[in-house]
């Protein structure tokens, strides 16, 4: 998942700045924590079937293609992921188009489903450059029991709206099945 043969030694050294109030350093090509969270938190349940659909099939739809998803978990108002930006031909996907471009979908259809209008999310997320392997598992610790800590389960197993895309896919492959 994040061995030290999986990093650039070099890469965790670059770092651009971007954001409006918050800094968010973002290090090309390194995993990153992010958080985005309801302008509103009564304005909807992300956590009501189709709207935790519409989330887990956005946040999967460029899984592989633009970045890696880790650790994910929607929560009523906010959802976290543990995520890895690939590889472009400019470089990198960045961190703000990948979660812009996820954010933006994402209202578009929530707010057609609930009829509503205007904006959804904060206009900025939380973003957090993983430093190691020992923090990315912190972090998907923490994830994974973001419901528990709420209270809105006693195990996160029974929690019906997290994922870990790694052990699908070798999960899958290991019973020579199709992780989706």
């Amino acid at each position: 998942m994040f061995g030290s043969e999986d990093r650039n030694p070099e890469s965790i050294r670059e770092f651009r700045k971007t954001g409006r109030h918050l800094p968010h350093w973002q290090a090309p090509g390194e995993m990153h924590f992010v958080t985005f969270s309801l302008l509103d938190r009564y304005a909807c349940n992300l956590t009501t079937p189709p709207l935790a659909q519409m989330t887990v099939e956005a946040m999967r739809s460029r899984h592989g293609e633009r970045y890696l998803l880790h650790e994910w978990v929607i929560m009523p108002d906010h959802v976290h992921l543990l995520i890895w930006p690939m590889a472009s031909d400019e470089g990198f996907f960045s961190l703000s188009g990948i979660t812009g471009s996820m954010k933006g979908f994402l209202a578009h259809q929530i707010n057609r489903k609930i009829g509503r209008r205007g904006a959804l999310w904060q206009d900025e997320s939380f973003d957090h450059v993983v430093r190691g392997p020992a923090e990315s598992v912190e972090i998907a610790c923490y994830i994974w029991m973001n419901p528990v800590a709420a209270g809105l389960v006693e195990d996160p197993r029974e929690w019906a709206w997290s994922g870990n895309e790694y052990r699908r896919e070798v999960s899958a492959e290991i019973r020579g099945e199709d992780a989706y």
